[in-house]
């Protein structure tokens, strides 16, 4: 009986029937013995080991209740959720709708990257690094823009952007320079400052609002303070506005394979690089003997984020230090 065919009668007890894989028992039969187990003598088969009830059958209904939930609320959707689902006949799931996303970059001293560069002229570097960052099949990027250093620019660019998108990310503005005009047009706009500044180190003027339904994320312009911001504010904002059931942020301690100094006074975050295990399996790790926060270039080369605890300035080799992997 081949796979896909439908029973051809009964088996009556004490008698056999050859059954391909994946094929459904006739009724009456209550066990499949591999064909490497059977000798076949005319009309008889012969059994080379026991046989027990059930053996080899998968049953209708058997991995999952009728009713019961395959995928809870809240999971992405990958190739086991998928499976799952096609494996119980769906063909169609409710899904929530992609996050919308805009950028919004500023600086008068900001360049398209790859552009001919004036004097006292950078290359943009965060608006590339965040588009990379938000890609994802749970949302649209609806618009990039970047704005001078000008109130009136950045009042309308966001004033423009806002009613499209549900979370707006800029990059810069938020300190407390003259040119830092972010937060004053999200208020001049309605919207209100959920929080703004974090005792961090980089990152201290990243700032979180709301303007009507929209979400905002004032990240700090310099990239590392930005990318550093985005990974432990902007990553768990989007689960939760994505809808997605935010598991444990996967920290874990690792010991400094080198001694590390800095100021004391605030949490200071430095990428780090994983250096294998010490003689007690511990994962070391190394990095860069400064912070520069405008320093990018090695990035790539790490694994992860230390934490240096504001309370101490020096850390000697063999410290234990908390450290969070990057995910995605």
């Amino acid at each position: 009986m081949p796979a896909g065919s439908a029973p051809q009668g009964p088996l009556c007890p004490g008698t056999a029937h050859r059954i391909f894989t994946g094929a459904p028992v006739p009724e009456g039969s209550d066990a499949v013995v591999m064909q490497e187990d059977v000798v076949r003598d005319g009309d008889f088969v012969v059994l080379n080991r026991a046989v027990h009830p059930a053996q080899h059958i998968r049953f209708a209904g058997e991995e999952r209740e009728a009713g019961s939930a395959l995928v809870p609320p809240g999971v992405l959707l990958g190739p086991r959720e998928i499976a799952a689902s096609a494996a119980a006949g769906q063909d169609c799931v409710a899904v929530r709708p992609r996050l919308r996303l805009a950028i919004l970059t500023s600086g008068d001293e900001v360049r398209e990257s790859g552009s001919d560069l004036s004097e006292g002229e950078i290359w943009d570097v965060n608006a590339p690094m965040l588009q990379a960052a938000l890609t994802s099949p749970a949302t649209e990027i609806v618009d990039i823009v970047h704005v001078a250093d000008n109130p009136g620019a950045v009042l309308r660019a966001i004033a423009a952007l806002v009613p499209r998108v549900d979370l707006l990310v800029t990059c810069g503005g938020v300190s407390v320079g003259e040119e830092d005009h972010m937060k004053q047009v999200i208020h001049a706009l309605g919207g209100e400052t959920l929080f703004s500044g974090v005792a961090l180190k980089p990152g201290k003027p990243v700032t979180l609002g709301r303007v009507g339904n929209c979400h905002w994320l004032g990240l700090p312009g310099n990239p590392l303070s930005a990318f550093v911001t985005w990974q432990l504010f902007g990553k768990p904002l989007l689960q939760v506005l994505s809808g997605v059931a935010r598991s444990a942020v996967p920290r874990r301690m690792v010991v400094l394979n080198e001694a590390v100094s800095h100021k004391a006074g605030r949490c200071e975050i430095r990428p780090a690089r994983l250096c294998g295990p010490d003689m007690q399996g511990r994962d070391r790790v190394i990095c860069e003997p400064g912070l520069n926060s405008a320093r990018i270039a090695s990035l790539h080369a790490t694994d992860g984020l230390l934490f240096l605890p504001s309370e101490v300035d020096h850390l000697p080799q063999g410290s234990l230090v908390e450290f969070q992997p990057f995910y995605d």
